[in-house]
C-alpha cells in the first residue's frame, strides 16, 4: 500500500535535525522526508560542549574553544590544559539556524513547526499511520526522538539535572580563558552536585547548577542553589540574567528502556532517552551526529533506520560500576572526579570521555580511581545482580 512518505521523523530537536540536516544534503531513496516538531518557533534553549578530538562538519558554528578547564573540590583544585583538545561550544541557536536553512533549500525534506504526533505509530500495511495535531499521514518509515513526558525514578540509575543561566555583570567577575568544569564548593548530601561555568567574557558567562542523583529534578528544585552559586561566583555585583536553560538527562538506561528502541520494522526510537547520551558523562552531540551519519547511510540505500549503537561491553562495565559507585557514595563524588583529572593523562581522559578510548586509556582511567572502593562495589553489585552489560 503506497504511503504519504517515506520517513517521518517525529521531533525536530538536536537527534531529529540532525538526521533530516544529513538527509536535505545527501540524495537518495529516501526522498519524501517530514520532521513533525511541536513547538512553532526555535529559541536559544541549550548550548551543547565537548571536547575537539578531530575535525567536525560544525567547526564554522563552534561560538567559543578553550584550551584550559578546571576541577575543585574541597580538598584539591586540578587545572586541566587542553590545548591539543579544546573544549567546545555549540549554541542551539547556530545549530537550529543551519539545520533548518539546510531543510528549506532541500526538495526532499519538510520541517512542519507546530505540529504535534499524538500518541504512538500504529502499524499499517506498507508502513506505519501517523495522528497529529494537523490530520493523520502514513509513513514507510518513522524514527521517534521524543523525549518521555516525565522521567521516571527507576529508568536511569542516575539522573543528570542542571539549571542554567546566562548572565552579564556590571564589571569583569569570570576569567574568560578557562571553563569551571565542576566547582563541587557547594556539594550536597545525598547526591553529586557542582556549578559548571562556561565564561563567554570577563564579565558574561553561562552558570548551571548540576546533580547527579537517583531522582531527576525540575528547575524549581534547583533554583535555590543556583541562586547561591551565582552570588558566590559574581561576589556582589549585580547581574542582568539573558536567558535560561533546563534539562534531564538520563545516567545508565534501564534494561526495559533500552530494549524498546526498536518497536518494529521500519520503526525505530532515538535520542536522550534511546542512547544519546553516555551514561556516565552526559555527552550527546558529538555521539548523536554519528547516529546521523549511520542512519542517514541506511535510509539512502533503503535500509532499516537504525538506534544508536550500542556501546563496548567494556564501556558500558565501566560506566555502570562508575554510576553504581556514585549512587551508593556520593560524598566520594567530588574526589573521583578530581582524581580522574589529576591522576590520568589529560589526552587519555579526553579520548574515554569522547568514545575515543583506546584499551590502555581505559587501563590508565581505572587506574587513576580509588581500587578498594570499586572493587568493593563490584563484589557488592555482583552479589545482588546489579552489575550487568547494560545490552543485556
Amino acid at each position: 500500500m503506497p504511503t504519504d512518505l517515506d520517513l517521518v521523523i517525529l521531533g525536530g530537536g538536536c537527534a531529529g535535525l540532525s538526521l533530516a540536516l544529513r538527509l536535505a544534503k545527501q540524495r537518495g531513496l529516501c526522498q519524501r522526508v517530514a520532521v513533525l516538531e511541536s513547538r512553532p518557533v526555535y529559541h536559544h534553549d541549550r548550548s551543547w560542549c565537548f571536547w575537539r578530538v578531530g575535525p567536525h562538519r560544525f567547526e564554522h558554528l563552534v561560538k567559543r574553544s578553550w584550551s584550559s578547564v578546571s576541577l575543585r573540590s574541597a580538598a584539591q583544585t586540578v587545572q586541566i590544559d587542553c590545548t591539543r583538545t579544546p573544549y567546545q561550544l555549540l549554541e542551539a541557536s547556530a545549530f537550529y539556524n543551519h539545520a533548518c536553512e539546510a531543510i528549506a533549500s532541500s526538495k526532499d525534506v519538510r520541517l512542519n513547526l507546530g505540529v504535534t504526533a499524538v500518541g504512538s505509530p500504529l502499524p499499517v500495511p506498507g508502513g506505519w499511520r501517523i495522528e497529529t495535531s494537523a490530520g493523520g499521514l502514513t509513513a514507510a518509515k518513522v524514527i521517534d526522538t521524543r523525549p518521555p513526558n516525565l522521567p521516571r525514578r527507576g529508568d536511569a540509575l542516575l539522573w543528570q539535572s542542571f539549571l542554567g543561566e546566562e548572565l552579564v555583570c556590571e564589571r569583569p567577575v569570570f576569567d574568560p580563558h578557562r571553563v569551571d568544569l565542576m566547582d563541587f564548593a557547594t556539594n550536597r548530601s545525598g547526591a553529586v552536585a557542582f556549578t559548571y561555568v562556561l565564561p563567554l567574557a570577563n564579565d558574561r558567562a553561562l552558570v548551571e547548577t548540576t546533580t547527579f542523583d537517583p531522582d531527576p529534578h525540575g528547575p524549581a528544585d534547583l533554583a535555590q542553589r543556583q541562586q547561591m552559586a551565582v552570588q558566590r561566583l559574581c561576589r556582589g555585583a549585580s547581574r542582568q540574567v539573558l536567558r535560561t536553560e533546563a534539562g534531564i538527562l538520563p545516567m545508565g538506561i534501564s534494561g526495559v528502556a533500552a530494549q524498546e528502541a526498536g518497536l518494529g520494522r521500519g520503526h525505530w526510537r532515538a535520542g536522550l532517552m534511546s542512547g544519546a547520551a553516555r551514561p556516565a558523562t552526559g555527552y550527546a552531540f558529538q555521539r548523536i551526529q554519528r547516529w546521523a551519519d549511520e542512519c542517514s547511510l541506511a535510509l539512502q540505500d533503503d535500509r532499516d533506520p537504525t538506534g544508536h549503537a550500542p556501546d563496548p561491553l567494556l564501556t558500558q562495565f565501566m560506566d555502570r560500576l562508575f554510576l553504581n559507585v556514585l549512587r551508593n557514595h556520593p560524598q566520594r563524588g567530588p574526589e573521583l572526579f578530581v582524581r580522574l583529572f589529576a591522576n590520568a593523562a589529560t589526552p587519555r581522559v579526553v579520548r574515554f570521555l569522547s568514545d575515543r578510548a583506546t584499551f590502555i586509556d581505559r587501563v590508565a582511567v581505572a587506574a587513576s580511581l580509588p581500587t578498594g572502593l570499586f572493587l568493593r562495589q563490584l563484589l557488592s553489585s555482583a552479589s545482588s545482580g546489579t552489575v550487568r552489560a547494560q545490552a543485556t
